[in-house]
């Protein structure tokens, strides 16, 4: 599977440890590309982007650590504070759906906005 290679590759994993774990997650990262997409299959223009999506939700979510990974919230340099923050947000693949969006087909009424509430 050249996705799992690829997730790997871009996680910097050399064994064959996590890949269960990966697969999971590659086959999340796909399912949401085929859902936001209305397709049964990943558009071909898309194949590439799923690696990075699928180490983006590893990361993020902190699989094979035991605590969150968290964000620094705060910094004071009089009298020296730093807060952690470990809320993620909720929606790991936001950044990527500009991309996705080019490939998405049949729109349903959820997705439409409309216009004349403004």
């Amino acid at each position: 599977m050249a996705a799992l290679e690829n997730v790997k590759a871009l996680l910097g994993i050399t064994d064959a440890g996590r890949d269960g774990l990966l697969s999971l997650i590659i086959a999340e990262t796909e399912e949401y590309i085929r859902d936001y997409c209305h397709t049964e299959e990943i558009p071909q223009k898309l194949k590439g982007t799923v690696p990075f999506m699928a180490a983006d939700l590893y990361r993020a979510k902190g699989y094979g650590a035991a605590e969150l990974p968290s964000d620094v919230k705060s910094i004071s340099e009089g009298q020296r504070s730093v807060s952690y923050e470990t809320k993620r947000p909720a929606d790991v693949f936001s950044a990527y759906n500009a991309r996705l969006k080019k490939h998405r087909k049949g729109r349903v009424p959820s997705d439409i906005r409309d216009t004349t509430e403004d």
